[in-house]
């Protein structure tokens, strides 16, 4: 176990701009107006009127937490988190169909009462459409891959643009010279590059502690919010965020795992800060602490709020660790760490980040796979060969039990980028925040 904070910056400043200048920006970009900023995004407005309709969308929100809540007593699953009320979670529980009737009628005043476009009104839209599904799937409906995504995401699935996707291959192939194919020169080298399990929780560590500081420059993180990494036992998961507190999260890695240092360092921006942990202190502190959204209270598995949650900590990855830094990191801070060359960074950060632009293969044979009687050898084949999977059999394991779930993750880093790319690149942070606080680009 192993306490995130207080790691010093190292070499980080030296690929980024000195303190002054770093504020001056942070000024230029809006961010000593931070809190006004979401305020207003999130469509706050004073006067009697909105007074009534913040207590209208209260109560509709209370509504659809308790829903949520009765419907996790028969799936578990639905709900990672709750930090509000114990109340609320407590009580007998009620058959579905009953909950299923409770929920179509939320649904019904959601839709005609909160029909403007702000942040709040867009989120409880999308999840209460989203648990309407969950709790049809609970009663045996079922969907396509393609309505579910639509249902539970308000997304579509794209084209398959496979022209693209040979590109990459190719560059990859390029860059992975050699016998055999290129899925067993990529597993291979992907392979020879592993932190040694000896100091894999060292290294992901300095990983997470050198993704805080840098993210502290740019993000304005409430005071007192704390990161621990922790290592696990669960299956399933290379690495997870859990929430346990107001301002405190665990970060926790497989004891299985076996990454190189690129990865390990996409795992702790992910997870971490500018990613999952950032997303929960910023919510909490801003959302329901100082506006009194108790829904933020809760992490659900499902909804639009799993696409952007997952979007987000893909595309502040992105945002925080462009191509040159992340080589950086790797050669001066983790692969010194693993006892490796800081040689190969280049090339392992150019591999790893060409292998991560096939994310969306593994959409598409989710979606073959699950709405056909498609056989798993050939999927996890085509998971193998065309997504570069360094485990498809587990892969088809994930895709039985997440199904949509592994949409979220290339599909929304596609959506949130294409959000942050919308904007001039000083306020590309403060747009950023406001996502990561909401959850929605509606902002």
């Amino acid at each position: 176990m192993v306490s995130a904070d207080g790691w010093p910056n190292g070499g980080a400043d030296r690929w980024r701009p000195a303190r002054s200048t770093r504020r001056s920006l942070l000024r230029e970009a809006g961010w000593l107006a931070f809190g006004g900023a979401i305020a207003t995004l999130a469509g706050c407005r004073e006067g009697a009127a909105v007074t009534s309709a913040a207590a209208s969308a209260g109560a509709l929100a209370e509504r659809y937490v308790r829903l949520t809540l009765q419907l996790a007593k028969h799936q578990p699953s639905l709900v990672e988190v709750w930090l509000g009320p114990k109340a609320w979670a407590e009580g007998a529980r009620v058959p579905v169909p009953r909950l299923r009737t409770e929920v179509a009628a939320l649904r019904h005043e959601v839709e005609e009462g909160l029909a403007d476009m702000a942040a709040r009104s867009v989120y409880l839209r999308g999840q209460i459409r989203a648990l309407d599904a969950v709790a049809g799937r609970l009663l045996g409906e079922s969907q396509s891959f393609t309505d579910e995504a639509r249902v539970m995401f308000g997304a579509e699935l794209p084209p398959r643009d496979a022209a693209a996707f040979d590109a990459v291959r190719e560059r990859l192939s390029a860059a992975l010279p050699g016998p055999g194919s290129l899925a067993e020169r990529h597993a291979a080298f992907r392979r020879t590059m592993a932190v040694p399990a000896s100091r894999i929780e060292a290294v992901f560590a300095a990983a997470v502690n050198w993704c805080r500081s840098a993210t502290r420059e740019r993000l304005p993180l409430p005071a007192g919010e704390s990161l621990t990494t922790r290592l696990s036992d669960e299956a399933g998961w290379e690495a997870f965020s859990r929430p346990v507190g107001a301002r405190a999260s665990d970060l926790w890695l497989s004891r299985r795992a076996s990454a190189d240092a690129a990865h390990l360092l996409q795992l702790a921006a992910h997870e971490g800060t500018p990613g999952h942990h950032a997303q929960h202190v910023l919510a909490m502190a801003t959302l329901v602490d100082g506006r009194g959204w108790m829904e933020r209270a809760l992490t659900p598995s499902f909804g639009p709020h799993r696409l952007l949650a997952e979007g987000a900590a893909e595309a502040g990855a992105d945002l925080l660790l462009p191509r040159e830094v992340r080589e950086q990191v790797c050669r001066e801070v983790l692969m010194p760490a693993a006892g490796q060359s800081p040689a190969a960074a280049a090339r392992l950060v150019r591999i790893e980040r060409l292998a991560a632009d096939l994310g969306m293969e593994v959409a598409y044979a989710a979606s073959d796979y699950l709405d056909s009687a498609l056989a798993t050898e050939i999927v996890a084949a085509r998971l193998r060969d065309g997504a570069l999977v360094l485990d498809p059999g587990g892969m088809v394991a994930f895709l039985e039990k997440q199904r949509t779930r592994v949409l979220a993750y290339p599909l929304g880093r596609q959506l949130v980028d294409q959000a942050l790319t919308a904007v001039p690149e000083p306020q590309r942070w403060a747009r950023f925040a406001a996502i990561s606080t909401t959850l929605t680009t509606a902002v």
